[in-house]
């Protein structure tokens, strides 16, 4: 064993040598694992190879009995029995898992009063009975078919039905194929959204239909969209707004995580929480999945409800924000990521005040340049977009520019307190920003720190002048769904599939890399090996609010969900198993790890398993936090859990020690004053030392 210096304390020396072949209580920590590094190990062309995009017989083509037979389309409409529509439809789909064919209901869809359409050598049966193309049939109220064409056998048809509400969308131009090819293609069209009883939430055009995300896009067969209607519109109860996100989900094969973060940040009292529902995609007549729609993260009096600092501007201006001219300082172009500069567009006019509202995300230093419009670097190489007001003029970016430095230079401060004789806190919400942390840490959210990673300032004459952080965003890989590795430069290492090690605590700033990075001009740069989360870290009294946070608020809620068996979580996840089942039957994704893209242990044997495997793992992980910030909840040395430290709580501790019979630590906890996870002679010495000396 390491041996420790002991303080100055006679005493305590015989119980110290005595301990080693005494009582101890200890942690074991599991072995460091692999882990998988998403820049490095990019999909293309790699991917391909991966089970989750290989067909699911090749190199055995000849066990698929019904993978060709004699009808070129098969298409059922009239889904959406209580509105006229013309895009209310569906193709059959042929499973190369199942060698069958599937039709996939929405909820809404009324089985007795549906219209079939086909294309065929020959009349379809269905058990015998002719379809007659075009015309209503009432016998797809049963769930498997035999089909032949003629007298010819043509495999099965299945039937499923989801329980949840569903978006229909028809595209103008090339169709939702040729986005999921092309990322930069934008799409217009039309769209009906029915709730599960079958009622419009919304029939109209679409302005605006885009690829979402990064990682989610490139690594998804089944793609996630950005969705732009020409008004505000009050979609499935969430209210008004134009923009809206379609998450796909299919890296997530439970397809909950990001919904357990949103309930989580609900019931811990986040300021502002995206709200979601899970509907059915069918676009231009294929059925898509189980997706989930979004609210965008944007400035909004029914999202981030500050001041719209951009629409102040624009009524200042004739033209566009977006038609000024971009500049930027302290780098070559508005392209290159360097430390201390910033990027603004050289707009007119601003409105008198400019000191909020400000809507931030931390971005990936790789992505700063083509990601951002409006933004700025720090000194230590945080690279921060200005969402809002995303066209922001010089005097916006260099007021909040400064702001967000002069807090970042009392953060890394040895004392709190920056130059100007300010404390961090007076720059930042605190307990907001405690919130954020746990939501990443619990999660052990893969990009935690490095992007997704909200924060946001109203106006001083609205609000308090402060920094406040959320709402958190992106959580498909969290939750033990990616494996990876975090280290800084105090050494400190996390892994995001270890439920018993900090993670988000030890996040450098990104691009940080042994002390240094390498520009798109070629040059090294050093940025902090530290996030500002890791730098407030090392403050114990910091630590202990973590502490009173994580058990006030997050402890009770996680608890709910996660007792019994993950009963909870089960319960809430019920309420879409239709829609996840049929969502399985189109793609494929629960069987274990050899489904999984990342070949992670994530994927169960159905839906539910899938998400209790989620459960199981913040099961571990809160057991674990449990223990590690428990002992801030106590009062040093009160192992007796009286509330106070004096003599009793040493003589309790040398009985121990000693193996007294009938001697019990109410807070052995509280006895770990070296923080080493070991109760020994050394945390006895350090205990009367605390009581002689406080």
């Amino acid at each position: 064993m390491k041996q420790k210096k002991l303080p100055n304390l006679l005493l305590g020396i015989v119980i110290s040598v005595m301990i080693f072949i005494s009582n101890s209580i200890t942690v074991v920590y599991a072995e460091e694992n692999m882990s998988f590094d998403r820049s490095k190990d990019f999909i293309d062309p790699g991917v391909r190879a991966m089970p989750q995009y290989r067909s699911p017989e090749a190199g055995n083509e000849n066990t698929l009995k019904y993978n060709d037979i004699p009808v070129s389309s098969f298409e059922v409409s009239n889904l959406s029995p209580n509105t006229v529509s013309s895009i209310d439809y569906t193709d059959w789909w042929y499973s190369e898992w199942d060698d069958c064919h599937y039709v996939f209901l929405p909820a809404a869809a009324d089985r007795s009063n549906l219209i079939i359409t086909y294309t065929a050598d020959d009349t379809l049966y269905l058990n015998n009975q002719a379809i007659r193309s075009g015309e209503m049939v009432s016998l797809l109220s049963d769930d498997e078919f035999q089909i032949s064409v003629g007298d010819m056998d043509c495999g099965k048809l299945k039937i499923m039905q989801s329980n949840i509400g569903c978006i229909f969308l028809s595209t103008s131009h090339g169709g939702t194929d040729a986005l999921d090819q092309n990322r930069y293609i934008t799409e217009t069209g039309t769209a009906l959204m029915l709730n599960a009883d079958g009622i419009t939430e919304y029939s109209g055009e679409i302005e605006k239909l885009t690829a979402h995300g990064n990682s989610s896009w490139d690594y998804s067969k089944k793609k996630p969209y950005n969705l732009k209607l020409p008004k505000k519109e009050n979609l499935y109860g969430m209210g008004k707004a134009k923009k809206w996100t379609l998450l796909s989900n299919y890296l997530d094969h439970s397809m909950f995580r990001n919904k357990l973060t949103e309930e989580m940040c609900k019931s811990v009292g986040m300021d502002h929480v995206m709200d979601s529902v899970f509907v059915d995609l069918y676009a231009d007549g294929s059925y898509r999945g189980t997706y989930q729609l979004y609210e965008r993260v944007q400035i909004q009096k029914k999202r981030i409800n500050i001041r719209d600092l951009e629409e102040a501007t624009e009524k200042l201006n004739d033209r566009d924000l977006d038609e000024y001219q971009q500049k930027v300082a302290g780098a070559d172009s508005a392209d290159q990521y360097k430390e201390n500069s910033y990027k603004y567009f050289d707009i007119s006019n601003d409105p008198d005040d400019i000191t909020g509202g400000y809507l931030l995300q931390f971005q990936q230093w790789n992505r700063y340049g083509y990601k951002c419009e409006s933004g700025f670097v720090t000194t230590r190489g945080q690279a921060i977009g200005i969402d809002g007001p995303e066209y922001a003029s010089k005097a916006q970016v260099e007021y909040i520019r400064s702001f967000v430095q002069d807090m970042e230079d009392a953060i890394y401060s040895d004392t709190g307190y920056n130059a100007k004789g300010r404390h961090y806190s007076e720059y930042l919400d605190e307990d907001s920003l405690i919130i954020a942390y746990l939501v990443q840490e619990i999660s052990e959210n893969i990009d935690a720190t490095y992007s997704s990673f909200y924060l946001w300032k109203d106006s001083d004459l609205t609000g308090d002048g402060k920094l406040h952080f959320g709402p958190a965003w992106d959580f498909d890989l969290a939750y033990n769904n990616f494996p990876a590795k975090r280290i800084n430069s105090d050494g400190n290492s996390g892994f995001s599939h270890r439920p018993d090690n900090l993670f988000a605590a030890y996040f450098p700033i990104h691009g940080y890399d042994d002390g240094g990075i390498t520009s798109s001009s070629g040059s090294g740069r050093p940025t902090i090996g530290i996030s500002w989360i890791g730098q407030l870290y090392k403050n114990e009294d910091f630590v202990k609010r973590v502490a009173e946070v994580y058990f006030e608020r997050f402890a009770p809620f996680i608890s709910s969900l996660t007792d019994h068996n993950n009963q909870g979580l089960l319960h809430m996840a019920e309420k879409i198993q239709p829609s996840a089942e049929m969502n399985n039957a189109r793609w494929h994704t629960y069987g274990g790890a050899k489904y999984s893209v990342f070949g992670s242990a994530t994927s169960g044997t159905s839906f539910l398993d899938s998400v209790s495997k989620v459960g199981d793992y913040i099961h571990q992980r809160t057991d674990w936090l449990n223990s590690l910030w428990e002992p801030y909840t106590y009062v040093k040395g009160d192992v007796n859990g009286d509330g106070k430290l004096n003599i009793s709580d040493i003589v309790i501790l040398q009985k121990w020690l000693l193996s007294v019979p009938d001697t019990h630590l109410s807070q052995w906890q509280a006895a770990d004053l070296c923080k080493d996870k070991i109760i020994d002679g050394f945390d006895l010495c350090l205990l009367k030392e605390e009581l002689l000396y406080r």
